[in-house]
């Protein structure tokens, strides 16, 4: 796989697709009829908040000898319920349960598995949405992105070796989410920063707006 196949297939956390994902659909349907204003009430929410509409604008840059141009990578939220919710891309959506043990999902081949488990301790690991071993690798970090400054933190690491091996470093911000995406697979390293975070925005004939 490359890396920029690989970045796209974490920050989207597609480890798993849904049946109705097009493979290769050229556009993209915003939500409707989510549910607002839900909690789940699971301390592992506030890191991943996964609030109904909200779109992540992420910008991607290929980092070595040789980096490649700049890309983007959108994804946006449908909240289904206090504790279901997903996220959705062209090419397919993935799904989340916020639990009391976590923000739980499945792996591409159906194994449980957690994007965050709690307790939120360097202890604590779990298998990842990719199916390698995950665990917290820092707490309290501070981050800089052009969305802006953040802090109080979490960095989680994925990793798995063998013949195909990769390390995914995931930023997850409070009231936030993925800030910062971090994907190594052999020698090749790609960077996911956010841009903006929120309601869509319309670029019509009388300006910029945002689509509440």
């Amino acid at each position: 796989m490359t890396t920029r196949a690989w970045i796209t297939f974490a920050l989207a956390l597609s480890g798993c697709e849904s049946a109705g994902g097009t493979g290769a659909g050229p556009s993209w349907q915003a939500p409707v009829d989510g549910a607002k204003g839900v909690s789940s009430g699971s301390e592992a929410e506030r890191y991943f908040p996964l609030k109904d509409g909200t779109l992540y604008h992420y910008k991607t840059q290929a980092l070595g000898d040789a980096p490649a141009l700049p890309g983007a990578l959108i994804v946006n939220v449908h909240r289904q319920s206090a504790t279901r919710g997903e996220l959705r891309r062209p090419t397919g959506n993935q799904s989340f349960e916020l639990t009391a043990a976590g923000i739980a999902t499945t792996t591409k081949a159906g194994a449980p598995a957690f994007l965050l488990k709690l307790p939120l301790e360097a202890s604590t690991s779990w298998l990842g949405p990719h199916g390698g071993k995950s665990r917290i690798s820092a707490a309290g970090v501070s981050v800089t992105v052009p969305a802006g400054s953040f802090s109080g933190c979490l960095t989680t690491l994925e990793e798995r070796g063998g013949d195909a091996p990769f390390r995914i470093l995931t930023t997850l911000c409070p009231d936030v989410g993925i800030v910062v995406l971090e994907v190594q697979s052999g020698p090749s390293v790609e960077r996911a920063e956010l841009v903006y975070y929120g309601p869509p925005i319309d670029i019509g004939a009388d300006g910029v707006k945002r689509v509440e």
